[in-house]
């Protein structure tokens, strides 16, 4: 599921939530209807493949990960949305495994929406469209027993391995810039494309800590069986919460429009709820999903 820059312990292999190692409690959407009213706004193109293509990363679990059966399958809680999803809308779906900061880029072209996690930001709705879908925080995760003392509250002069591209990787260099603005050690900032191999780093000791969604590094750390703790942020853009939205492209405002209005009315029907509640995030739904929602990050 991913490159290790390590040779590590089958232990700190498990924490990260490798293929082999990820426990799948999928939910089941074989029941949910076709909606009339919403598959008939579907665009042509997709009407016609009768298939939604979407890209993902399929390496942050518990979002979005391969099957520990066969290596291949996306499974996650991303994956069951996006399934209830194509069950409204009477198509199937097709993810397709992309690097993390090459989807938003091939929306419109290689894929019709991305699905993984992603934070909503200014900047990245300068570049597409998002639906959010959930309100989510973050979480950063250290070697059990916190070897090295990482402090949340001051992270300058520490090592941070973070996921490319990805919304912490932004947070965690405005925290950067802080650092050097109050005349502090700078943070030594190791990017990886994944954010498991930002989590084996830290398992081996090679960074003090990682940050990422509350979601992922709490499922993260469930299955390390005691390799790593986590440590809540505490102040700058890192201690918010926010929306994780779906991403389409800015052209298509009507294809936009069809997920958020599918996705509330699951959360109408209380279907949205029970998916999230199965995989024990139920916490993060939100009251309407809403197209590009204000943020201030």
């Amino acid at each position: 599921m991913f490159n290790s820059v390590f040779r590590i312990p089958l232990i700190a292999a498990v924490a990260i939530g490798a293929a082999t190692s990820v426990s799948a409690q999928s939910f089941d959407t074989s029941n949910i209807k076709v909606e009339e009213a919403l598959a008939s706004r579907l665009p042509p193109r997709i009407k016609a493949a009768g298939l939604i293509t979407i890209g993902s990363d399929t390496a942050y679990a518990p979002w979005e990960f391969l099957s520990e059966k066969d290596g291949q399958t996306p499974e996650g809680i991303d994956v069951d949305i996006a399934n209830a999803i194509g069950k409204k809308l009477g198509v199937k779906i097709d993810f397709k495994t992309s690097a993390f900061e090459a989807i938003l880029p091939a929306l419109g072209t290689k894929f019709d929406i991305g699905v993984s996690a992603f934070s909503v930001t200014t900047e990245r709705m300068k570049a597409v469209n998002f639906v959010g879908y959930a309100d989510t925080g973050s979480m950063w995760a250290v070697k059990a027993g916190n070897p090295t003392k990482f402090d949340p509250a001051d992270p300058c002069g520490r090592k941070v391995a973070i996921q490319s591209g990805s919304y912490h990787e932004r947070a965690v260099n405005q925290e950067n810039e802080r650092c050097k603005t109050e005349g502090k050690a700078a943070i030594e900032i190791l990017p990886f494309s994944k954010q498991p191999e930002a989590l084996t780093r830290v398992a081996a000791g090679g960074a003090d800590a990682t940050v990422s969604g509350e979601a992922g590094i709490g499922y993260a750390v469930k299955q390390s069986r005691g390799a790593f703790d986590t440590l809540k942020p505490t102040t700058g853009p890192l201690a918010k919460h926010g929306p994780n939205g779906i991403a389409v492209a800015k052209s298509d405002m009507e294809l936009t429009q069809l997920i958020a209005d599918t996705i509330n009315s699951l959360i109408a029907d209380g279907t949205y709820k029970s998916l999230l509640d199965t995989w024990g995030v139920g916490s993060v739904i939100v009251e309407k999903a809403l197209v590009n929602p204000e943020v201030k990050i």
